[in-house]
């Protein structure tokens, strides 16, 4: 009998040491992405890194100058991260949603997981937040410097918090 239930706890922490090796983390959803510029989810996304702003960031969405907040003032997203994966001024083909989409995810959940997010803030605790990345449509990428692109350029990727229940943001989350 304790053969049998030493067996099954070795095996329980087996799966458990695979999936956390295979990527897998208890606490953070694997990220939302969303494309911006023409073609995409978003007609504009122009914001940088650590800037906040007022509102939903679901398809439609325009994220320009008139969409900024302070952000110690209620707020729905905040851009804690951006990396552009190819320069702009490198002659790339766009190299496909998925690609892009793939790194956004990955790039952005080694953000949530780092301590350049604080646990909490405004009463609102890093576990309650939904991470989007938000990446370059075809469009976009293939036009650098455009007007609906972000102010780093077209082929921008950022990592866009938001509270998951949708209500809004008081104040700052990433380390600045």
């Amino acid at each position: 009998m304790v053969l049998a239930a030493g067996a099954v706890g070795i095996a329980v922490l087996l799966v458990l040491v695979g999936a956390l090796m295979g990527g897998w983390r208890p606490f953070t959803a694997a990220p939302d992405v969303l494309t911006f510029g023409p073609g995409g989810d978003l007609e504009q996304f122009t914001l940088f890194d650590g800037q906040c702003a007022r509102g939903e960031l679901t398809g439609g969405g325009i994220f320009g100058e008139a969409a900024d907040a302070q952000c110690g003032t209620p707020h729905d997203v905040e851009v804690v991260a951006s990396r552009a994966p190819i320069d702009e001024g490198r002659p790339v083909a766009y190299p496909g949603e998925a690609a892009l989409a793939d790194f956004g995810r990955a790039y952005c959940a080694l953000f949530a997981d780092s301590e350049l997010l604080v646990p909490t803030s405004g009463g609102v605790d890093r576990a309650d937040l939904r991470m989007t990345a938000v990446i370059p449509s075809e469009a976009a990428f293939d036009a650098p410097r455009t007007s609906g692109a972000s102010s780093s350029g077209a082929r921008q990727v950022s990592c866009v918090i938001s509270r998951a229940d949708g209500e809004p943001l008081t104040d700052r989350f990433s380390v600045i």
